[in-house]
């Protein structure tokens, strides 16, 4: 399994926040280090995901990655007893420690420990995730290493997994691709029959899915709108029936290899009202704004300043938030808000997001692009048009 670490830029970080080992204890945070995901989401036929109580009766089965700052020093896992073999058979890191409660001299502490002492760190300045890491382990890692700093590394983390490489751009692109997919399956079936029950299509989705090898959708919205009974985010939308004449508002969550989808469109069976036509295309507008104005160098509450002031040149409310980052996880640093002063830099993966509405009918234009040299790239080919189902 490749590393999705750039080890070298993460030496630097590291180094430039003075720490020695950075421990990661937040599951999505162990699955970024090692490159393994089957405890955080369902990869069939594991079921760690799910699990607070192991099936040998071990409570609470913490997982935790290390990445020392020296590159010539290894990193390393703990890993539950009975699940530490995914690591083994998957993680670029190959010294896995095998751990549970219930045994003596193997508790998550005791091998978090046997791996800090044996790299020379039992004195050094240590990166834990205060923010996650459960108050017991800490204390007794504080008791047992008492020479050594412990500081919090949240944030670091966060910085880490802003920039991604070519392996997560990848698996990005693909996700996408996936999700194009997904979405022409759904219009086809509208296109062959446009009255069909919502949770057939939304099973569609998930079929369509897992044909491709993902795990079950994070999410798949599917709101038809008629501008009278059907509303988005309505209770009891699941039930719906589309029919001709209705606005679909999609959003789609889908994993790939561990890095998800974020991905919103708006399509009319049949001819689109000029109505729906002029809305959308004012969120089209302040779109095309937003793609402008990311760069690199600039920060990302000035993206959203661009766009604040295009919408209040137009007399519309100002957006709270356009746009975030993606990645194992659906909503990810930097945001594009007013108070968020993060520097976007190459490499990043920004989603714009457009939620807009005109009377009961509600639009989302979403998806993520790479910011490169030139400015901001899709990752998808799907352009921006609103989807007529003809």
């Amino acid at each position: 399994m490749p590393s999705l670490v750039d080890r070298p830029r993460a030496s630097r970080i590291l180094h430039e926040s003075d720490l020695d080992l950075l421990i990661a204890s937040r599951r999505e945070n162990v699955a970024y280090l090692t490159g393994v995901f089957s405890h955080l989401y369902w990869e069939y036929p594991e079921v760690a995901h799910c699990l607070e109580r192991e099936d040998d009766g071990c409570d609470a089965p913490y997982y935790f990655a290390a990445l020392p700052r020296a590159s010539d020093s290894p990193p390393f896992v703990v890993a539950h007893t009975g699940r530490a073999s995914l690591w083994q058979r998957e993680s670029w890191m190959t010294d896995v420690k095998p751990c549970c409660w219930k045994e003596h001299g193997q508790t998550p502490v005791d091998r978090l420990v046997e791996g800090i002492e044996d790299r020379g760190l039992s004195n050094g300045r240590l990166g834990v995730e205060m923010r996650h890491l459960p108050a017991g382990i800490l204390s007794d890692l504080q008791q047992r290493l008492p020479q050594a700093t412990f500081t919090d590394a949240t944030d670091l983390l966060w910085r880490l997994r802003m920039v991604k490489t070519a392996e997560e751009l990848a698996r990005q692109r693909h996700a996408y691709q996936i999700g194009e997919t997904v979405y022409s399956g759904v219009f086809d079936a509208l296109r062959d029959n446009p009255r069909r029950p919502v949770q057939e299509l939304r099973g569609l989705e998930m079929a369509i899915a897992t044909e491709a090898g993902c795990p079950p959708l994070h999410f798949g919205y599917l709101f038809p709108q008629d501008n009278a009974a059907k509303r988005a985010w309505a209770p009891d939308a699941g039930g719906y029936t589309t029919a001709p004449g209705d606005t679909i508002l999609l959003d789609l969550g889908l994993i790939w290899h561990g890095y998800t989808t974020d991905f919103g469109r708006v399509a009319s069976i049949g001819k689109a009202s000029q109505t729906v036509r002029d809305a959308f295309e004012r969120v089209r507008d302040l779109r095309r704004t937003i793609e402008a104005a990311i760069r690199p160098g600039v920060r990302a509450c000035d993206v959203w300043n661009a766009a604040a002031q295009f919408q209040q040149h137009r007399g519309e409310p100002v957006n709270e938030g356009v746009g975030h980052s993606l990645g194992i996880e659906c909503h990810e640093p930097p945001r594009l808000a007013p108070d968020d002063e993060t520097v976007l830099e190459t490499g990043m993966t920004i989603v714009i997001e457009l939620v807009a509405s005109v009377e009961h009918i509600a639009f989302l234009l979403e998806d993520a692009g790479l910011i490169t040299e030139q400015g901001w790239e899709s990752l998808t080919t799907f352009g921006t048009d609103l989807i007529e189902i003809l």
